[in-house]
Parts: C-alpha cells; sequence; structure tokens
C-alpha cells in the first residue's frame, strides 16, 4: 500500500479503517477504495501525501449526518481510479483511533484500528455490507 509508505515519509499518522482492514484482520472482501482515519490537523499534510503517489483528483470536503468529515481524493490511470477516503478523527472516532497498532503486512507495516473498534464502526454504520463483514469477523472466531 504505497499510501501508507508516502504516508509515514511525510510524518503523518494515519490508521487504516473499511474493508482493507477488514482483510488485515483475516475477512478479506472486495473493495474500492482505501479508508483511513487522520487528524483533522493533519488533513491537509495527508492530502499533500496522497497527490505524491498519484491521488490528483480531490472533491470537495464531505460532512455526514453523523458529524463524520472526509477528505476524497482519487487516482485515476487509464480507465481505472482508486479513492481514498481520509476520514477526520472526531470524538465518536476517538476510540477507533487510540486502538490503532502497526500490523506487519505483505506489503510492509501498517498502521490498523483494533478488530473491535473495527466491529464498532461497523455496527455503527448500520448498513447491510457492515452488518455482513461484522459477521465474517465473527465467524473466525466459531
Amino acid at each position: 500500500m504505497g499510501i501508507a509508505s508516502e504516508l509515514d515519509r511525510a510524518g503523518v499518522p494515519y490508521a487504516l479503517v473499511g474493508g482493507m482492514a477488514l482483510a488485515v484482520h483475516g475477512a478479506a472482501r472486495a473493495t474500492t477504495d482505501i479508508d483511513l482515519l487522520v487528524l483533522p490537523s493533519d488533513a491537509d499534510r495527508a492530502v499533500a501525501a496522497a497527490r505524491a503517489r498519484g491521488f490528483t483528483c480531490e472533491t470537495f470536503p464531505m460532512t455526514f449526518r453523523d458529524g463524520t468529515e472526509i477528505r476524497r481524493v482519487t487516482r485515476v490511470v487509464g480507465e481505472e481510479s482508486l479513492t481514498l477516503d481520509l476520514m477526520l478523527v472526531n470524538p465518536a472516532l476517538e476510540p477507533a483511533w487510540a486502538s490503532a497498532e502497526v500490523v506487519a503486512t505483505d506489503q510492509g507495516p501498517l498502521r490498523v484500528i483494533s478488530r473491535e473498534a473495527l466491529i464498532r464502526m461497523k455496527v455503527a454504520a448500520g448498513r447491510a455490507r457492515d452488518l455482513a463483514d461484522v459477521e465474517r469477523l465473527e465467524d473466525l472466531d466459531r
């Protein structure tokens, strides 16, 4: 995951969440984006690091009903695109942020939220896909 190494080089702390964190915790599924937590004070530096990795299409910042703020950048190569969602840490996301730990992966070390925090985030989101992800994680315990 080149963006993680770029963020590390830039000194921008991050934590992997979403579908890719699911894979790190043993329940891989297809995903079309990368979701990272970043501190609000580091958002501009995170976007700059993403630009250095080819994520040059930036949308306007988004704020969802639950107060979650996202900075979205996309890398387009030919007919393929990859979206990076930078979720800004807020009080509701602070426990997930605090749970993050560095995990060794085939692509190098990644800072990933804990399995328990990932489950809490997915339950809170409540979408069918997220609840299915929780079920897949819980199946690993059986």
